[in-house]
């Protein structure tokens, strides 16, 4: 599995090229390191904001978008408006529920195995991510108890219009 880098080794990078190090980026860079929540930048603000009464969201946003464009995070539309975050960067499925929106990895072996790509139409592929939408296990259950009370009541009243 490829991760971000440890918050160290994000510290060296940060100031190798001659940036700074600062409090707020090692606050967002932490908590999001093996998070495998697949946490919103707004996910990350309201968790770090007790800690850090100053951060911005704007701030969460910058930190967490430099991650991707440094190639230690992903990020990703859910199709639930609201673009997630994950520090695996190897090529994996997520599994997305339509109705709770909850995300997790799809377990490894899940999925049938597919050879990578090294080009496609002249784009030189460096990573890939596959969503499957579907209804987690507890939303199942909850839409198979709605069913069964709905059609319980259409049920009976189907039988007492009956001549």
């Amino acid at each position: 599995m490829s991760s971000m880098r440890t918050v160290d080794e994000l510290i060296e990078y940060v100031r190798r090229q001659g940036g700074k190090a600062t409090a707020q980026r090692i606050l967002i860079w932490g908590a999001l390191y093996q998070d495998r929540t697949h946490p919103t930048a707004d996910d990350l603000y309201r968790r770090l904001r007790p800690a850090a009464p100053s951060l911005s969201l704007t701030t969460v946003y910058h930190v967490l978008n430099e991650l991707v464009e440094w190639g230690d995070a992903r990020r990703f539309d859910a199709g639930d408006g609201h673009i997630h975050f994950d520090p695996d960067t190897s090529g994996h499925a997520e599994l997305v529920c339509l109705r709770c929106h909850h995300v997790v990895d799809a377990p490894a072996g899940a999925l049938p195995e597919r050879r990578p790509l090294d080009a496609i139409g002249g784009f030189a592929v460096v990573t890939h991510s596959e969503q499957y939408f579907g209804y987690c296990a507890a939303c199942q259950r909850a839409l198979s108890d709605e069913a069964a009370t709905t059609e319980a009541p259409l049920a009976a009243a189907t039988r007492e219009r009956r001549p």
